[in-house]
Parts: C-alpha cells; sequence; structure tokens
C-alpha cells in the first residue's frame, strides 16, 4: 500500500510540474521527452507543495485531501489550457529530436567491466533503499523537523509554526519552522493520500529525488557524450560515500541539491544555447526551478540565489555581445524569467519577513557572533584532505582545474566554475566566521552537508575538464 501511495502521491505532482515546464517552453521546447519526466519527478513535489502552501496560508484550504487535491489540479488545468492555446502540445510533438554522441566500439573485457560496474551500483541503491524503508527515523532533522513538522501538519490540517509539548513548545517559531515547508508538505501530502503517518511512505520520497539527480547528471553528461562515458559519470556519482548515505536517508540535502543541479544546468544549456528562443527557454527553466530551490532549505536564499542571478545576468551580457539577442529584445529576454522566479520564489520569502521567521538554519544569521575559529579551519582542511567523505574528488578537481588553466574560466564552462568556486568560498567562510557554525564543522555535522549541494556539480565539472583535457587539448 505504500508503494502504490507513494505512485500515486507523486503522480500529480509530476503532471503539474510536466505541464508547468511545457508552458514555460512554449514553442521553443528544449528537454528531450527522458529529461522531462525526471525534472518533473524532482520538481513536482515541491511545486505542488507551494501551491497548497500559498492556498492555505490565503485562508483557501486546509491541510486536508481537498485542500491539497482541489487547488493543484485546478492549477493543472489552467496550465493545460493555456500550454494548448500557445501551441505548446504542437511545438513538443513536432520538436527536433537532438542525436546521439557516437561512442567508442567497445571491446567484450570492456562491456562486461561496465555491466559490472552497473551491478554493483544498483547494488548499492537497492541496499540502501531497503534501509531507508525498514529504518524509523530517529535522529536530528530527519525527525525533529522534517517529519516532526509534516506528522504535525498532518494532524492539526494547519501550516503550524509551533510544536507544542504539554504547556510548552519542543520547537518555537524561530526554530526549525525558519526552515521551508516544502519537505514537511510533501509527506503530510502523502499521509494524507494515504489516510496514516507511515514512516516507510515518507521518507521513501528521498529515494525519488536521489535516482532522480543520479538520472539528471545522466542525461546532461548523454547531451555532450556517450552513453558509456555518461554512465562512468553515474558510477563516480554513487560512488561517493556520503552522497550515497545522504540518498538514502530523509534529510534534506539531497532535495536540496536535486533541485540546485536543475538550476545551475538550466543556466549552462542557456549559455550554451545557439538561438534566442533556445536560451529564453532554458533561462525561464532554470527561474522556475530557482523559485522551487528558494522553497527547499534556507542556503538557497542565503547562498545559491545570490550567485545564480550573477551567472545569469553574466549570460544576458554574453548574449547581447555576441549579438543573439538584441536590446530591443532584452526587456522580455530578462523580464519573463523574473516574472517566473518571483511568482513562485517571493511567497515564501515575504511569508517568513512577515511571520518574524529567521533567515538562517533555525539560528538567525543577524544573531550569530563573529570572529576566526582556527580549530574550524583545521577541522574543515581534515574533513577534505583526510575523511572518505568525498574519495578523491577535492584532490583531483583542483588538479584538474590547474592544468586546464584559464580554459576553465571561459565561457560556458567558466559558469561552473565561477559557481562551484565562489559557493565553496563563502560556505568556508561562513563556518570560519560565525560562531555558532564553527562549532557545527569542528563537530563535523554542518559543513560537509553543506558540500553535499555543490558535489554532483563539482564532479560534474571534473567529468567535463578531464576529457577536455585529455580529449580535446587547445
Amino acid at each position: 500500500m505504500n508503494l502504490i501511495a507513494l505512485t500515486f502521491g507523486l503522480a500529480l505532482p509530476a503532471a503539474l510540474a510536466w505541464t508547468a515546464m511545457l508552458l514555460i517552453e512554449k514553442d521553443k521546447p528544449v528537454l528531450t521527452p527522458a529529461e522531462r519526466v525526471v525534472w518533473a519527478l524532482i520538481l513536482g513535489p515541491a511545486f505542488f507543495a507551494f501551491i497548497a502552501f500559498l492556498t492555505h496560508i490565503l485562508g483557501l484550504t486546509k491541510l486536508n485531501l481537498i485542500g491539497f487535491i482541489a487547488p493543484n489540479l485546478m492549477v493543472f488545468f489552467v496550465l493545460a489550457v493555456f500550454a494548448k492555446r500557445k501551441g505548446a502540445f504542437s511545438a513538443y510533438k513536432n520538436r527536433v529530436r537532438p542525436g546521439k554522441i557516437p561512442g567508442p566500439v567497445l571491446s567484450r573485457p570492456v562491456m562486461v567491466f561496465l555491466g559490472i560496474l552497473g551491478i554493483w551500483t544498483a547494488v548499492k541503491i537497492i541496499a540502501g533503499a531497503i534501509d531507508l524503508w525498514s529504518v524509523p527515523t530517529y535522529w536530528d532533522d530527519s525527525f525533529n523537523n522534517w517529519n516532526m513538522r509534516g506528522k504535525l501538519f498532518y494532524e492539526t490540517e494547519r501550516l503550524e509554526l509551533k510544536i507544542p509539548n504539554g504547556n510548552g513548545y519542543i520547537q518555537t517559531a524561530e526554530g526549525v519552522s525558519s526552515y521551508p515547508p516544502a519537505l514537511p508538505l510533501i509527506k503530510t501530502w502523502l499521509s494524507t493520500l494515504r489516510g496514516g503517518w507511515q514512516e516507510p511512505l515518507v521518507n521513501g520520497v528521498h529515494l525519488v529525488w536521489f535516482i532522480g539527480l543520479i538520472a539528471a547528471f545522466y542525461l546532461y553528461v548523454l547531451r555532450k557524450h556517450s552513453r558509456s562515458f555518461s554512465f562512468l559519470g553515474v558510477y563516480m556519482l554513487v560512488s561517493l560515500p556520503l552522497l550515497l548515505v545522504h540518498g538514502m536517508n530523509p534529510y534534506a540535502e539531497v532535495f536540496l541539491a536535486s533541485h540546485l543541479f536543475l538550476t545551475v544546468i538550466s543556466l549552462l544549456n542557456a549559455a550554451e544555447a545557439q538561438s534566442s528562443g533556445e536560451s529564453s527557454a532554458w533561462l525561464k527553466l532554470s527561474a522556475f526551478s530557482l523559485g522551487l530551490l528558494l522553497f527547499t532549505k534556507n542556503e538557497s536564499s542565503v547562498i545559491y540565489a545570490p550567485v545564480i542571478l550573477l551567472l545569469a545576468a553574466w549570460i544576458t551580457r554574453e548574449k547581447l555581445k555576441s549579438g543573439q539577442i538584441d536590446r530591443d529584445a532584452l526587456k522580455r529576454f530578462i523580464a519573463i524569467p523574473i516574472a517566473i522566479l518571483a511568482a513562485v520564489g517571493l511567497p515564501w520569502l515575504a511569508f517568513k519577513w512577515l511571520n518574524g521567521l529567521t533567515f538562517g538554519n533555525a539560528k538567525a544569521v543577524s544573531n550569530m557572533g563573529v570572529g576566526f575559529s582556527f580549530p574550524a579551519l583545521k577541522a574543515i582542511w581534515f574533513q577534505l584532505s583526510s575523511e572518505p567523505n568525498w574519495l578523491f574528488l577535492p584532490l583531483l578537481l583542483p588538479v584538474i582545474l590547474f592544468f586546464t588553466g584559464k580554459n576553465s574560466f571561459k565561457y560556458p564552462q567558466g559558469l561552473l566554475t565561477v559557481f562551484i568556486l565562489i559557493c565553496f568560498a563563502v560556505q568556508v567562510s561562513i563556518f570560519i566566521i560565525a560562531i555558532p557554525l564553527a562549532r557545527e564543522a569542528v563537530m563535523q555535522t554542518g559543513f560537509n552537508r553543506g558540500l553535499l549541494h555543490l558535489a554532483p556539480l563539482a564532479l560534474l565539472l571534473m567529468i567535463l575538464s578531464a576529457r577536455r583535457l585529455i580529449w580535446e587539448p587547445d
């Protein structure tokens, strides 16, 4: 029953996001059918939760079965009607299918070796999935934040900002309620559909984002390279120990990482697009994904969104310089993505502001003491150089970037390099100078989870740079 509830519980959100993306692309469908399905599975639940959140805080619905289904069905039909009128369905049917990238002819031993790697990758995912479905939630944010809030919303049918405990509170509004409610709302929806709170069900949705991230990674590399090369990238991604562990537990890091990955690769695709129509479609998709990214965790608005907007400005500047867009078309080129981002991203930020919720992870940024922490810096260096969380990624990526030299910073791949370096520098700085977070770095609880958001993008940069260095030297 839990598997059936999970399947049906994700079908409507996926259909909702699928239709929204089709309307966003309109007459310029840029996603392949496989990409569209994967992106819909990743973005759909957050979009579904956002609509339920918006109608609930406006006082229109409760967080019950009708409150989830009715507004989302209405939005789905409105999107479908507009997509039909704008010719999006016809454009999708008549889309130009991208050609396959030819790969090397593989010998039988190589095929056997890749098959063994594939089996081992599947074993790791299946074993982790069994653990995720069978072990109850019992630790830290997975227990006293995401699942606890989801169960509270389910029991009360309201978006409660305080978690009661007799005459007191386990959590005040300034605590875990400062985190976006997307993930708890998704768990509330699945439990409402099931008719009861089931830990395997509400935890099982995390597996969808992990598999979605793996698939999105594979499909992006496949745009540039062969199937065998793309599969090797997936094998390396799943082999990152901490990413695999988090992909199989009910924390929110892979939830955020999957949304961040889609947002950034949309920008990369926009930069590489050969027409203004395709560039505009990718920028609008990135804006849609970024708006939902703000609804995942607070790091999105504090760290990632400013850098993403900086990269979008860089892309716009390059498009103007190249003549792909002119100044007359500039307003429309940037206005629509901004409108999409505002429509999806601003309601949660406004809600936080109006309710006095903090803009840090349960710790107000404005109240953090500041001071340099050498123990935190030492702990960060130890985690990067001596622990196996990321295997050889922290060593290989800087080495490869050094040998690729200035090519690493050239447009368009430089977008990815700049994004990772800025976000990494910001995270290191925060954990070194913010006293409460410095303690987390020393205790090894926060810093590596921040790196987990960047790990798929960092691995992607390493793969693309290494292939260019070895097979496409200047």
